[in-house]
């Protein structure tokens, strides 16, 4: 099992995905939790690294549980979702090559998708927070 966190970040109906240098799928801003880190302290620092901003009022939205992309056959992927107040404009950095708000229609057309994120989106539809 992998234990990661997400940013769920939804603005005009569409939710912010980001896409790793040299990877083809896009995922939610966050990542893995290293040792000692708690998950609230892992989603500050990935979002620092990732999107050159930090947050206020980070709460857990939800946990995915699913497959995960990319880590070979039945790797699972545990997933702490956060909502929280961005502070700043989100840029790539780090390891990301690509930002961008998709509604969950769009993000089914990429070829290759996280699973998890499936489960994010279908959710988010569900409470009318993001565009089908």
């Amino acid at each position: 099992m992998i234990t990661v966190v997400g940013l769920v970040h939804v603005e005009a109906g569409r939710l912010l995905v980001a896409r790793s240098r040299n990877k083809k799928a896009f995922y939610l801003p966050g990542g893995k939790i290293e040792a000692g880190e708690s998950p609230e302290d892992a989603l500050r620092r990935e979002v620092r690294e990732e999107l050159g901003i930090g947050l206020t009022h980070p709460a857990v939205l939800k946990r995915y549980v699913a497959p995960a992309y990319g880590e070979g056959e039945g790797a699972m992927v545990d997933m702490t979702c956060f909502t929280a107040r961005l502070l700043g404009t989100p840029r790539p950095m780090g390891e990301i090559a690509e930002l961008t708000y998709v509604t969950h229609d769009e993000y089914r057309e990429h070829a290759e998708t996280a699973p998890a994120i499936h489960e994010v989106l279908a959710d988010l539809v569900a409470n009318g927070q993001i565009n089908g």
